[in-house]
């Protein structure tokens, strides 16, 4: 897996996972989860990303595919 592929991939979970577990209501940002959560558009009322879901699912998606693929 290429590094576009696995950063693109951690882009939607980033946005992904903060609003399928509630948004800024629900329990994401009522955890500890909500360290390195960022609202990206400030109007926005519902719109997170979560900058360490990003990272690590990159990393690990990267990781997991160059290892699969040998």
């Amino acid at each position: 897996m290429k590094w576009l592929t696995a950063l693109t991939l951690g882009v939607i979970l980033g946005f992904a996972m903060p609003l399928f577990l509630g948004g800024q209501t629900g329990v994401w940002m009522n955890s500890i989860a909500k360290w390195g959560t960022i609202r990206p558009l400030e109007g926005s009322p519902g719109l997170l990303f979560s900058i360490p879901v990003f990272l690590l699912s990159a990393i690990a998606f990267r990781l997991f595919f160059n290892w699969h693929s040998r």
